[in-house]
């Protein structure tokens, strides 16, 4: 199996400076020490450093704009997207495991209805601004004989699929889970950013639909948005992390 980590927007703010650049190049942190829920669960996992990837959130390259508006969720799809197609071209991958936070795990929400496309037509939906799969793109030959491995596991951290529209790039992210075998999803009861300086953000239903052969989904009812996928070292977030961690050990990822 591989692990495709994708952390959440301004996941640098969450992540010490020490844990170095992410598979694009980016800043993985800027804190003296502390790491996001999604960067633990990368760095945990026992794979092989051949076989696990992570990606620093929107807004990694420390641009605040990019980060609240999440215009740059397009271009780290596709950079998710490629590092798979490349992986699963090199025989490295069998399966495919993918955990995120926030507009990470939105975007991994979005990669799952796109490699299922992609299975099933060998064409995969643009996800950027489409109204919901209206738009699809032809990719012959994208993956070796057509042939895509099973999605394994996903395990998200308040995945902001559901968020209203702070921005018109967030209206068309993906609302579904699509054709995988074990799914987790912590979701933060208190469905509000109101930290002084960010735009006060309500969120909408807390979970996506699902197609998956087992489905867990745990509530923290009095957990932020930030409580949940944030700093590893709070309390609510080891809880969140446990959640998610416990439910991969049940698909078998170590």
């Amino acid at each position: 199996m591989c692990l495709f980590a994708v952390d959440g927007t301004w996941s640098l703010n969450f992540n010490a400076e020490a844990l170095g650049e992410d598979v694009s190049g980016r800043p993985v942190g800027t804190l003296e020490s502390g790491r996001s829920n999604t960067r633990r669960f990368y760095e945990e996992c026992a794979y092989t450093d051949n076989k696990k990837f992570y990606f620093a959130g929107p807004g990694g390259d420390g641009d605040t704009m990019l980060g609240a508006t999440g215009n740059d969720s397009y271009q780290l799809y596709f950079s998710v997207l490629r590092a798979i197609e490349r992986e699963v071209n090199s025989g490295n991958c069998e399966e495919i495991v993918m955990v995120g936070w926030s507009r990470g795990a939105a975007i991994i929400s979005e990669l799952t209805e796109g490699l299922t496309s992609l299975r099933e037509t060998n064409s995969r939906r643009d996800p950027y601004q489409t109204q919901r799969g209206r738009r699809f793109r032809t990719l012959n030959n994208v993956i070796k004989d057509g042939e895509l491995p099973p999605i394994k596991y996903v395990g998200l951290f308040d995945s902001v699929a559901m968020i209203q529209a702070a921005s018109p790039v967030d209206r068309d992210w993906a609302e579904d889970i699509d054709t995988v075998k074990y799914f987790a999803h912590v979701v933060a009861g208190d469905r509000t950013m109101a930290q002084k300086g960010f735009i006060r953000i309500n969120f909408t239903q807390p979970n996506p639909n699902v197609d998956a052969d087992r489905s867990e989904i745990k509530l923290m009812a009095n957990t932020t948005h930030g409580g949940v996928g944030g700093l590893d070292d709070t309390e609510s977030a080891r809880e969140a992390y446990d959640f998610i961690r416990n439910h991969a050990t049940i698909a078998g990822v170590p």
